[in-house]
């Protein structure tokens, strides 16, 4: 074809177009552009959850060793309230043994360590034999004696808490004497504390160490931990606890207390929104047999599901998109804005109009859904026109203005951010403020601090966008303990 051919097949189409879009322009009202594009289909794929990750409640169970010290000096002072009265051989004596303030202190690896200072007073009566004749001498006798005790418990896995004791005497200067002879008391006086009084003290303090009821303790809480914890009225937020087993380690002391060591492992769910059910029947069972590991670690993750509805945020979203846009000088007005899932994408219908072009229709967009940490924010990305739109879109792009759907498409990417910050400040503070001091009945305290939150994967359900953030802290139960003749 020659260049003059060119140019004559050249000026011949731009003719015929020219007049296409004169006629096009000058189209009567009934005749005008209709873009109707087949909505992507309503069906999310299914995401698997991640499964849940149990957490470590760390329990301390604290005795003061002070209360034991001072039940035990109590009965020992009662029950050597007379004199005690013995026999050795020769030697017999009468005594009364008076007990002064007694320490007791435990170590690292949970001993008891107990020293028993007695000061005692009475009488010694010896026979002996001098020169083939018998003679016998009574005598006041007065000095000092140091008892020794050393206890260590033991807590089993069936609960019950059995104890292992040794104990030493040590008694200073106790002698009289006859016809210029000094004879020691001192066996007589070991013998005394050993029969008489060792007994006495050890089975007191097993007695009140063994009956210490961590067991009923541990079940308050046990159940206690089924009920419902309310962070927030409005919006409704809840905290449910899945106890699983009971963690321990063997006891240990810091020296003024005698503690117990315990994790309860569970489930922690967060719950927005959600009526919640009543607490579960198995709530009042017996707690579990104890299950014990050379190390305790405790810490919490909490899931807390956060479900932002399509509605919600179509209508937040609404006042920016469904008014009047100028689009690359063309007014154009977006009457709806209607958002669904699509697969794994987030689908965007668009009904707008275009008066000066007579154009009017419905779009679809398809975009993936995100969570920006830095703007505590669900945004999307990407978005793009569905197959079929495109295709419709390619065919009227010269009739109404090339770059107007590009901008079209900006307009809404920009304007859907949803911000969730407000949420979740109300979910870590609410719940801090919860757990930073919560009773459980008279004798527990749960303490806990929320350290961390992180959004999880982010998934498409029927009715929203579900975004599972995870918290992150540490949680405490104190309780306390106390020694008596029967703690049950």
């Amino acid at each position: 074809m020659t260049k003059r051919t060119k140019i004559i097949v050249g000026v011949v189409s731009s003719g015929v177009l020219l007049i296409c879009i004169t006629l096009f322009l000058l189209m009567p009202r009934g005749s005008d552009f209709t873009i109707q594009a087949p909505a992507p289909p309503r069906e999310v794929t299914p995401v698997p959850l991640p499964p849940p990750i149990p957490s470590v409640i760390a329990v301390k169970a604290s005795l003061p060793i002070h209360d034991v010290k001072t039940l035990a000096e109590s009965a020992l002072r009662d029950y050597l309230s007379k004199p005690i009265q013995r026999k050795d051989g020769a030697i017999e004596a009468a005594i009364k043994l008076n007990l002064d303030s007694l320490t007791m202190t435990g170590t690292a690896d949970g001993t008891v360590s107990v020293n028993v200072p007695f000061r005692f007073s009475g009488w010694a009566r010896v026979s002996k034999k001098i020169f083939g004749q018998v003679v016998q001498k009574r005598e006041d006798i007065e000095g000092n004696a140091t008892a020794s005790l050393t206890l260590t418990p033991t807590l089993n896995s069936d609960w019950r808490i059995t104890a292992k004791t040794t104990s030493d005497i040590s008694v200073q200067r106790a002698e009289i004497e006859i016809l210029g002879i000094t004879i020691s008391v001192r066996r007589i006086l070991t013998k005394l504390v050993r029969e008489a009084v060792f007994p006495k003290l050890e089975n007191l303090i097993v007695e009140y160490i063994t009956n210490i009821d961590v067991k009923t303790r541990v079940a308050g809480l046990w159940a206690g931990l089924y009920e419902p914890i309310v962070i927030n009225q409005e919006p409704r937020i809840a905290l449910t606890i899945e106890p699983l087993e009971i963690l321990a380690q063997q006891l240990s002391s810091d020296g003024k207390m005698l503690s117990f060591s315990l994790g309860i492992e569970t489930y922690l769910h967060a719950h927005m929104g959600d009526v919640l059910t009543e607490v579960p029947h198995n709530a009042t069972a017996d707690v579990p047999d104890i299950q014990f590991v050379e190390v305790l670690e405790s810490g919490y993750q909490i899931m807390a599901p956060i479900e932002i509805t399509y509605a919600t945020v179509e209508d937040f979203a609404k006042p920016h998109v469904e008014k009047p846009h100028k689009l690359k000088g063309i007014d154009t007005f977006v009457r709806k804005l209607t958002l669904y899932g699509s697969g794994t994408q987030l689908a965007a219908g668009i009904e707008f109009s275009m008066p000066s072009f007579g154009a009017e229709g419905q779009l679809y967009l398809l975009g993936t859904p995100i969570y920006d940490t830095a703007t505590m924010s669900l945004s999307v990305t990407e978005f793009d026109y569905t197959l079929t739109t495109r295709s419709l879109l390619l065919d009227i792009a010269r009739g109404v203005g090339e770059g107007f759907f590009p901008r079209l498409r900006e307009t809404v990417e920009e304007e859907l951010v949803f911000p969730l910050e407000d949420q979740l400040t109300t979910l870590r503070e609410k719940l801090a403020d919860v757990i930073a001091e919560r009773r459980i009945g008279s004798s527990v305290v749960l303490r806990g601090t929320v350290d961390t939150i992180t959004p999880e994967a982010l998934y498409l359900t029927q009715t929203g966008v579900h975004i599972p953030f995870r918290l992150h802290g540490d949680l405490l139960c104190e309780i306390t303990l106390t020694a008596s003749r029967s703690s049950h």
